[in-house]
């Protein structure tokens, strides 16, 4: 049923949907403070997801993250009051491919973010575990956020079984296998970023991964070692070395 126009706690009007994913639905609506808001609208049956959501992201608070401030309803289905993000997803946003030959300072910066947002929530003892392009929001001068955190949890959280978590392109080696995921499990999807920033496209599976004579290439081997005990762990130190081979202040 179209919401548009809709009306959430006296306070969101919504004017538009900005985003589908397999799970949501992602409305654009303006406050009564005049300011603009995101609003992810759930079906019914996953409520505890939304739940999760917030309860996993929703004490975090960072330039990098998205915030979700608030969990309510939307004609009886769960929901999140999310700060408005601009831009366009990753892959949209970098149009022209490879990103690091055409808009190289714009890229890093972006790749530069996204380790600041992870190295804020490793801090805070949360995993992203869906690390991708539809969920980082660049703008145009290639400053990033990271969004969409309902696959969110704690470091290692284990289930009852074996459990694959993320999206197919960007699974780590463990995540594929159904391990419990960790900080180096959100790297390894850096790592398929960079990848792709260096050759316009992503690793196939199950095929040698291209090598380059980029500097950045050995942080790219770093970040996508098949084990995650000899893959890179900490993300301020991803950022560290990024920043160092790049030659860049950010």
């Amino acid at each position: 049923m179209p919401l548009a126009g809709t009306l959430v706690e006296g306070r969101y009007r919504l004017v538009r949907p900005v985003g589908h994913g397999a799970s949501s639905v992602v409305y654009f609506a303006v406050g009564v403070d005049g300011l603009p808001y995101a609003v992810k609208i759930f079906p019914p049956e996953l409520e505890a997801r939304a739940q999760r959501e917030m309860t996993s992201a929703g004490r975090l608070s960072h330039p990098r993250l998205g915030q979700v401030m608030q969990r309510v309803n939307v004609e009886g289905q769960p929901a999140l009051i999310l700060s408005f993000a601009r831009g366009r997803v990753l892959f949209e946003r970098y149009s022209a491919r490879p990103a690091l030959a055409h808009e190289r300072k714009a890229y890093l910066l972006t790749l530069a973010h996204v380790l600041e947002a992870l190295t804020y929530m490793h801090d805070n003892g949360i995993i992203h575990r869906d690390l991708k392009p539809e969920n980082i929001i660049v703008d145009t001068d290639g400053s990033a956020k990271l969004v969409d955190f309902d696959l969110s949890g704690p470091n290692r959280e284990a289930f009852g079984t074996a459990l694959r978590i993320g999206t197919a392109a960007f699974l780590s080696p463990e995540a594929a296998r159904g391990e419990p995921l960790s900080t180096e499990s959100d790297l390894y999807g850096v790592g398929i970023l960079l990848y792709w920033g260096l050759h316009g496209e992503l690793p196939l599976a199950d095929a040698d991964v291209r090598v380059t004579r980029d500097p950045l290439e050995s942080l790219r081997v770093a970040l996508m070692q098949p084990s995650r005990s000899e893959r890179l762990s900490d993300a301020r130190e991803a950022r560290r070395r990024l920043l160092e081979l790049a030659a860049l202040p950010y």
